[in-house]
């Protein structure tokens, strides 16, 4: 029925069988190693040029919101036959604040550019083939 195999001949094969599974294995293993630490290099580039670019809004946000406009007061005397005038004016700012508001801007987001950069250039090296093995 079945044909017989000698029990050398199936414990030599099952030897060779082992070796060829565990360097699979190993190489498997060291694929899945490389894969994590580019993910984690990958992620932290990420998260500073995230960081970077949201603290940037925030801040420019913050020195860009706009003003409710706000009412004169004035004093009502109740004996005056003359009309009441309320009058709403802008809220406008100095030309040296809205210059600073820019310059402070413009600074944050060459830092921001910086960054980016710096992260590209981290990316571009690890992916040079020259560098890889």
């Amino acid at each position: 029925m079945f044909p017989t195999v000698s029990p050398k001949k199936t414990s030599e094969r099952k030897i060779e069988l082992h070796k060829e599974a565990q360097a699979y294995k190993k190489t498997i293993d060291g694929q899945v190693n490389d894969l994590k630490s580019e993910a984690a290099r990958i992620g932290t580039t990420a998260l500073i040029v995230g960081t970077a670019l949201a603290t940037v809004y925030v801040i420019f946000s913050l020195f860009t919101s706009d003003a409710k406009p706000k009412k004169k007061k004035i004093k009502i005397v109740e004996n005056s036959n003359l009309p009441v005038i309320v009058k709403k004016e802008k809220a406008s700012e100095s030309w040296i604040v809205s210059s600073i508001k820019g310059y402070i801007a413009a600074f944050l987001m060459a830092i921001a550019k910086d960054k980016v950069m710096e992260a590209m250039a981290i990316l571009k090296e690890n992916n040079d083939p020259k560098t890889t093995k």
